[in-house]
Order: C-alpha cells, then structure tokens, then sequence
C-alpha cells in the first residue's frame, strides 16, 4: 500500500503525529495484519525522519499493535483470540475491583465528566466515528478507576488500549453495537450516582464480558471462552455459563 505524507506544524512533524497517524491506518484495517513494514520507505512515504518514527513504531509495539522483524522491519500484529480472551478476563477481574474501591470517591465533578463522555460518545455513535468513540470509552472507564493505585490503574489503562483494535471488529459487524454500549455505559453511570456498588460491579462486568464474548464470536465460532466466562462468575457469583 501506498502511504500519504503527513503535514506537520511548522514543518515539523512530532512523533504522536506519525504514531496516531499509523495507529489508525492499522485498527481500521487499512494496513492490514500480517503487513511487513520497511522503516526506510515507510519514512520516506510519509515524509518523517527515522527518529519520530522509530520513537512511533516502539509506541505501536508496546500496544501489541506491530512486532519487531530483522533488518529495520516491523510487522503488524496478527489478531490473537486467545491472546484477547486473557486480558480481558484480567480486565473483568481488575477493573470491577478498581470500581469497587473507586465508587465510594467519585465525586460531582466526576459525574459530570462521565455525563460528558456519554454524550460525546452518543454523538459519536450516531456518526460512526469510531476514534471520537474510542476517545470518550477510554476516558469514561478510566475514571471508573481513577480513586486506586497507580500500578493498578497503569494496568487497566493499558488493557483498554490494547482490546481497542478487537472492539472495533464488534463495531465494524454489528450495527447495533453501538446503541447497546450506549445503554450499558448509562445503566453502569446510573448505578455508580445512585451509590450501588453491587450493582455498578456487575453492570461493568457484564458489559465487558458481553464485548468480549461477541468479539470472539464474531472472530471465532469454535472458540471457547473459558477465561471470560470464569472471570464473571467470580465477580458476579452467577451466569458465565
């Protein structure tokens, strides 16, 4: 594929320019996985010098978004269920315990920034703008667990990146993902105003282990979720059959 230059401020083009730039090229498919990458054409594709760009693709690599090959190459990652059941089933576990120890701190503030994200994010759903989405679901979760340590925040933050690229596949295959991530993030806001841990608990364990469960089938029918299934049950005690 060919690569468009990327137009710089100034003249100049800053790493997090090229690094959003071939983040997106690759979770909308555009580059697709399996790619091979040459840093010395891809640099002079896009018009970079090395540095930005090897300071990018470092970035993409800690997302698990491309892997280091010989000779200056890099490769985009392949989709890996497996890979994609366990850190969400890691997620569920980590990021309903974070809430647990998060909601009793929210404050007014927060509730109107997690107000805000809902509606960026309905605005977004009804243009299908999947980065405007994508922006408004990570800042909305991360609150979710903003009142923890910092180990454990770094963790799920890092988590909620990497599953980005998966959950695109539910959005790009079901049409109505959308409106249901929309009901879901409500009904989990709706509890955590309302004071209801149990309830907030299990409203985001659900909602994670529904995305999940949908990505690999849509990704895999054979596949068997046993992770994602067993991680529900222990934090709701029920269902994840």
């Amino acid at each position: 594929m060919v690569f468009q230059p990327i137009d710089g401020v100034e003249g100049k083009i800053a790493t997090a320019q090229v690094h959003e730039y071939l983040r997106q090229l690759i979770l909308d498919g555009t580059v697709p996985p399996g790619t091979v990458l040459s840093q010395v054409q891809l640099a002079q594709e896009i018009g970079v010098s090395r540095t930005p760009l090897r300071e990018a693709l470092r970035m993409l690599q800690e997302e698990g978004l491309v892997l280091a090959e010989y000779n200056h190459r890099v490769r985009v990652a392949d989709i890996d269920i497996n890979e994609f059941e366990q850190f969400y089933a890691s997620r569920i576990m980590l990021e309903s315990l974070a809430l647990a120890l998060t909601l009793p701190h929210l404050t007014s503030n927060d509730f109107d920034k997690m107000a805000a994200l809902l509606n960026q994010m309905h605005v977004a759903g009804e243009r299908r703008d999947h980065e405007r989405w994508d922006e408004g679901n990570r800042q909305f979760h991360a609150i979710l667990s903003s009142h923890t340590g910092g180990q454990m925040r770094e963790i799920i933050l890092r988590s909620i990146e990497a599953g980005e690229r998966y959950r695109r596949i539910k959005f790009q295959n079901l049409a109505h993902a959308w409106e249901v991530a929309e009901v879901e993030h409500k009904a989990i806001f709706e509890a955590c105003r309302e004071g209801n841990r149990d309830a907030a608990v299990e409203l985001l364990a659900r909602h994670l282990a529904r995305t999940a469960l949908t990505v690999i089938a849509l990704a895999d029918l054979e596949y068997e979720p046993t992770a994602v299934r067993a991680a529900l049950r222990l934090v709701t005690g029920k269902g994840g059959k």
